[in-house]
C-alpha cells in the first residue's frame, strides 16, 4: 500500500481537535498514522504560550518521517526561502539534556544538507522548558514561565517573524539525492560530506566499527543496501585515527586516483594486494577493507586468513552473500 503524502497542519486546528478528541482523526486525513497521545499534549502545551494568531504554526508537518530512515521530525516549520524551523517535542522531568543535543545536533547535520537555514528546538511539555541548539552546538535551557522572558527569546521571537508556507511534496525537498550519491562519480561531494547513509547503511557500520580485535571478518551486505557509499563512509570513518588500505577488485577508477592524490587514501588493486601478501611485503596497516571480496577465490580467501591471523590487522570482507 501507497504511503500517503504528508501534509501540514494548522497547529491552532490540530489544538480544537485536541480538545473534542478528533486529533488523531484530523491528523490521519494529513498522512499522519503514528502521532502519539504524549505528543499531542505537548503541541497543547505549547501553543498556550501563543495567544495571537501565529503565521509559523499554520503549516506545520507532524511526524515528517525520512524515506527509507529510521529519521522522523516531529515539528517542521518551512517558508518559501526554504529555512526551516525544527520543534522537537519531549514530555519527562528527567529527560537527559545530553540526549535532547544528540538529536538536535543529529537533525542539523541532516538539515544542513538540504536546506538554506534551520533552526532546532525541543520543546519538554512536562518541564514547559524550550531547549534552543546554538550555532557552536552548545544546549541554551529557558523556562516559559517567565513570561516577559520568553517573548524576549529567541524562540519566541524566530516563531513570530516566520512565515510558513505549504508544500506541494516535502519529499522533493527534504529526500534529495545524497542518498544515492557515488563515491566514484561524485567525489568531491563524497570527501566534503555531503551525503547521509540510509538506517540500513548504518547498521552495517555500526557493526563494523565496533569491531577492536584483529581478524578476518566477513561482512554481509545484502542486495538493496547501497554497499559502495558504505564501505567508503567506513573508511573515512576509520581513517581519521588508523591507517587504512582499501582494496579494489579489478582495476583502479579515476575517483580512486584522485582519492590517492587529493585525498591520502591508500588504495590497491587486488592483484597487487595479493602479489604483496604472497611475496611477504605487505605494509603495516590498522585495517584492510576489501570491496566485492565475493569476486575472491576459496584459495586467496584462505590465504588472506592464514596470513592476517599472524598480524595485528583488522580485515574486512565486504560482499553480497548472494
Amino acid at each position: 500500500m501507497t504511503k500517503d503524502k504528508l501534509k501540514p497542519a494548522n497547529l491552532k486546528t490540530t489544538v480544537s481537535q485536541i480538545q473534542y478528541g478528533t486529533a488523531h482523526e484530523y491528523l490521519r486525513t494529513l498522512g499522519n498514522h503514528t502521532i502519539r497521545d504524549r505528543e499531542l499534549v505537548g503541541i497543547a502545551r505549547l501553543m498556550t504560550h501563543f495567544t495571537e494568531d501565529v503565521s509559523a504554526f499554520q503549516h506545520v508537518y507532524i511526524g515528517y518521517a525520512i524515506p527509507q530512515l529510521s529519521k522522523e521530525f516531529d515539528l517542521l516549520i518551512i517558508d518559501k526561502q526554504h529555512h526551516v524551523i525544527n520543534i522537537e517535542l519531549k514530555s519527562d522531568l528527567y529527560y537527559d539534556e545530553e540526549k535532547v543535543k544528540k538529536q538536535l545536533v543529529s537533525n542539523k547535520h541532516y538539515l544542513d544538507q538540504v536546506v538554506n537555514h534551520v533552526q532546532l528546538f525541543t520543546y519538554n511539555s512536562d518541564m514547559d522548558v524550550i531547549y534552543t541548539l546554538t550555532e557552536m552546538n552548545t544546549l541554551e535551557k529557558m523556562s516559559l514561565s517567565d513570561h516577559n522572558r520568553f517573548r524576549q527569546s529567541h524562540f519566541y521571537q524566530s516563531i513570530m517573524n516566520f512565515k510558513s508556507i505549504s508544500l506541494g511534496d516535502i519529499d522533493q525537498l527534504l529526500y534529495p539525492r545524497v542518498y544515492g550519491l557515488s563515491p566514484f562519480k561524485d567525489t568531491a561531494e563524497f570527501l566534503a560530506g555531503n551525503y547521509q547513509l540510509t538506517y540500513a547503511q548504518q547498521q552495517v557500520q555500526d557493526k563494523m566499527l565496533t569491531i577492536e580485535t584483529p581478524g578476518v571478518y566477513v561482512v554481509k551486505v545484502t542486495t538493496g543496501v547501497d554497499k559502495t557509499l558504505m564501505v567508503y563512509d567506513t573508511v573515512k570513518s576509520l581513517k581519521r585515527d588508523a591507517t587504512v588500505l582499501t582494496v579494489h577488485i579489478g582495476q583502479l577508477n579515476k575517483a580512486h586516483n584522485e582519492l590517492k592524490k587529493h585525498a591520502g587514501w591508500d588504495i590497491l588493486p587486488e592483484r597487487q594486494f595479493l602479489k604483496k601478501v604472497k611475496s611477504d611485503r605487505m605494509q603495516y596497516f590498522d585495517y584492510i577493507v576489501i570491496d566485492e571480496a565475493e569476486k575472491l577465490s576459496v584459495k586467496h580467501v584462505n590465504m588472506l586468513t592464514k596470513y592476517f591471523k599472524q598480524q595485528n590487522t583488522i580485515v574486512f570482507l565486504i560482499g553480497d552473500p548472494n
